[in-house]
Order: C-alpha cells, then sequence, then structure tokens
C-alpha cells in the first residue's frame, strides 16, 4: 500500500512538472513569436476594392484578417483614412503581392508603402518585401532589432530604455549585496537562535511577500519626500525650489528595488553559510585563525554559490518590479541618460526609462493601438532576454565557484 501511494506520489509530482515545462515553454515561444514578429520583412498586398464609393486600390501589409473584414497597415499618411484601413471582405475583388511594390522608411519611424515610381527623398531605406528570399528576410529583421536596440525613441528605438534598465539593476546589485551578506553574517554567526534573532526572520519572511507597490509608497514617502528633502536642504539649497534629489531618481529606485529584493538575498545566503562544512570552520580554528578570519577567508569564499544564488534571485526579481518604479524615478521619456560620458558619468538624481514600463506604456497608453501592442512584445522579450544575460553570466560564475569549492573538499577530505 505504501509502495502504491508513493508511486502516485511520484507520478504526480512528475506530472506537474512536464505541465510546468510546458506552459513556460509555450510562453517562451509565444514571446519569441510575438516580439520577433515587428522585425520580420511582412508581404506588401495590394487590394483592388468595389464599394457604393466608387473602385479604390489600398496598398499596405495585413494586420489582421477574419471571415468578415480584413485590417491593412497602409502607412503613414498615404491615403486620407489614417494608417489603418478595414476592408469588408465582400468588397474585395481581388489581392496580390506585386514585386514592383516596396516600403520606404524614414529616420522617424514612419514608413510609406509606394508601387510604380520612385521612393520619396525624405526617406531613408527602401525594402522590396515581396522579392526576398527567407535568408534576405532574416538579414533584414536582424537589422531592424539591431536599430530597434541601439536607437532612441525619436528613431522607433528604446536603447535609453535598455540603459536605464541594465544601470539601474546593477546600482541595485551594488546596493542590496552588502547589506544582505551583513545581515546573514549577523543571522548565522553572531545571533544564533536568540529571540531577538526569531524576530528577524520573522520579518523576513513577512516582508517577502509584501506587493511591490507599497515598496513603492515606501520609497517615495522615506526616500524621495523624506531623505531626499534633507540632501536637498543640505546640499543643494541654491537650486531649490527646483528639487535635485526631492524628486524621483535612479539612487531612490535602485534603493526601493535594495529594499524589495533584501529578504530573498538574506535567506538565500544564510542558508549558504549554514551549508558550509563544520570541518572547513573547525580545521580554521585548530590552525589558530581567529573568527573573523575565519569567517573572511573560509565561510565566505565557500558561501560563494550562495552569494551568487542570492544575486540570481534579486536581479531577477528587480528587472520585473515595474510598480514601485512608477512611483520612484521611472518616466515615458526621459531627458537625459542616468549614465553617460559627463562627470561624474553616474547621475543618480535623474529620472530614467525602464524597459519593464515601456512594455505597461505602450500596451496600454499607446495612441496606436497596433503598433504600442507590437513594441509592448519586443519590449518584453528584450527585457527578458537582458535578464537571461545578467544570470547566465552570474550562473558561469556561480560554477566555477561550485568547482573550486568541490576541490577544496577533496583536499580537506584528504
Amino acid at each position: 500500500m505504501r509502495a502504491e501511494r508513493g508511486s502516485i506520489a511520484i507520478w504526480f509530482a512528475s506530472s506537474s512538472l512536464s505541465v510546468m515545462l510546458l506552459v513556460t515553454a509555450a510562453v517562451l515561444l509565444l514571446l519569441l513569436r510575438n516580439g520577433l514578429a515587428p522585425f520580420w520583412p511582412s508581404d506588401i498586398v495590394a487590394f483592388d476594392v468595389h464599394d457604393e464609393t466608387g473602385n479604390t486600390s489600398v496598398l499596405g501589409t495585413i494586420l489582421d484578417e477574419d471571415a468578415r473584414s480584413v485590417i491593412v497597415d497602409s502607412g503613414d499618411a498615404s491615403n486620407g483614412n489614417g494608417r489603418y484601413t478595414r476592408l469588408a471582405i465582400a468588397s474585395i475583388a481581388s489581392r496580390s503581392t506585386p514585386e514592383d511594390a516596396y516600403v520606404v522608411t524614414s529616420s522617424n519611424g514612419s514608413i510609406r508603402y509606394v508601387r510604380y515610381g520612385a521612393a520619396p527623398s525624405n526617406f531613408d531605406t527602401v525594402s522590396y518585401s515581396n522579392r526576398l528570399g527567407t535568408g534576405e528576410k532574416l538579414v533584414v529583421a536582424v537589422r531592424q532589432f539591431i536599430r530597434f536596440v541601439s536607437t532612441g525613441p525619436s528613431a522607433g528605438g528604446v536603447l535609453p530604455a535598455l540603459i536605464g534598465t541594465v544601470t539601474l539593476v546593477l546600482l541595485m546589485s551594488v546596493l542590496v549585496m552588502p547589506i544582505g551578506i551583513a545581515a546573514a553574517i549577523w543571522l548565522s554567526e553572531y545571533a544564533g537562535n536568540r529571540r531577538r534573532a526569531r524576530w528577524v526572520r520573522a520579518a523576513l519572511t513577512s516582508l517577502a511577500g509584501v506587493p511591490t507597490i507599497v515598496y513603492g509608497v515606501l520609497g517615495l514617502g522615506l526616500f524621495v519626500h523624506a531623505l531626499g528633502s534633507a540632501v536637498d536642504q543640505l546640499w543643494f539649497a541654491q537650486r531649490l525650489p527646483a528639487p535635485t534629489f526631492g524628486s524621483g531618481g535612479l539612487l531612490w529606485a535602485a534603493l526601493t528595488l535594495a529594499l524589495l529584493t533584501l529578504p530573498d538575498v538574506v535567506v538565500s545566503i544564510e542558508n549558504g553559510l549554514a551549508g558550509v562544512p563544520r570541518r572547513l570552520r573547525d580545521g580554521a580554528l585548530a590552525l589558530g585563525a581567529t573568527r573573523n578570519e575565519v569567517l573572511w577567508r573560509v565561510l565566505l569564499p565557500a558561501a560563494g554559490p550562495a552569494l551568487i544564488t542570492a544575486l540570481i534571485l534579486a536581479i531577477a526579481r528587480a528587472a520585473g518590479a515595474v510598480a514601485p518604479l512608477m512611483l520612484v524615478g521611472v518616466v515615458k521619456l526621459a531627458p537625459g541618460l542616468p549614465i553617460d560620458a559627463e562627470f561624474p558619468y553616474l547621475h543618480p538624481s535623474r529620472q530614467f526609462m525602464h524597459l519593464g514600463f515601456s512594455v505597461y506604456d505602450q500596451a496600454l497608453a499607446s495612441g496606436d493601438a497596433y503598433d504600442g501592442v507590437a513594441r509592448a512584445w519586443s519590449c518584453a522579450l528584450l527585457l527578458l532576454l537582458m535578464v537571461g544575460l545578467l544570470n547566465s553570466s552570474a550562473i558561469l560564475l556561480r560554477r566555477r565557484l561550485d568547482s573550486r569549492q568541490r576541490s577544496l573538499d577533496v583536499m580537506a577530505a584528504v
């Protein structure tokens, strides 16, 4: 009977894991498909329309189609009806993909579909989509993605948001890791199991479940209004009433995210310190090392993988936390970058753009629903790629530390 129950439990656990993996794979595939779709050259379709107003021709790409109608992107200001045209299926006399049709794109991202003529002089790039093979379309898609990543909003890109996101995550990591390491050391090595330590652990567990928007309100009140105003009064009084640190900015956003990720960091590092073999401590003490020397030269290096794990958790949670940033510094369009070639290079008081906020803004607040939703998918994909790159770098470092730790264990065993 026990064996049967165990088999059922194993089957249920494996089935649940399989479902989770399938759902994760489906979400990733959906994100890849929709995130890369805006960069793939679409076929240019020519429609001959017969309706009550007469015979007309419409040239563009198909955005959506059902049994009743077709929605066509006919380009910016290419007709008097706006960029998007809805055509009833019953009114379409014919459709084709002519090879002489092409799309021209300007430096600000506006497009026009042209046929039977030369490209307008005020447009930069020309693409004959209908003539391209799969390999050529892939090259065009890569170029458009690079342009999307390497240009600003005026050219349809997200470079300021990408720089703002990376700078925020790195600054948050620099702030949270020393605090998290210090707190974990105190809990693991000095506090023991006393009542005060139990209260701290309980508080950390509770803080891990607090909604992110609460941290945003805390950051707004504590950092921006209280601490920021005090800093302005002390060091930037000549600029008042215009605030310097008394408004949302990069530093306050990083501190807010540091508070948000601190519980995960402390718990992960404390568990890592607790997992260090006792023989390493005893051996170091037996050789005459002091308690501080054991901590800095034995325990922390041995717990290196746990430190990297804590960093990975912090990056993963902070990169997707958008709600608190909306209260402490993120904006739709920032006048400058938080990091640039101007001294002091890092500007902690500046407002900044963020990929996560761009997803929200493009999906829900864009004036162009079709273009906004497409850009939101692309920003979400880029955010996922950025987090994956940062986490992959940390994982590689953790593997190196794991290898070093296994070597130390072998030497200690010998």
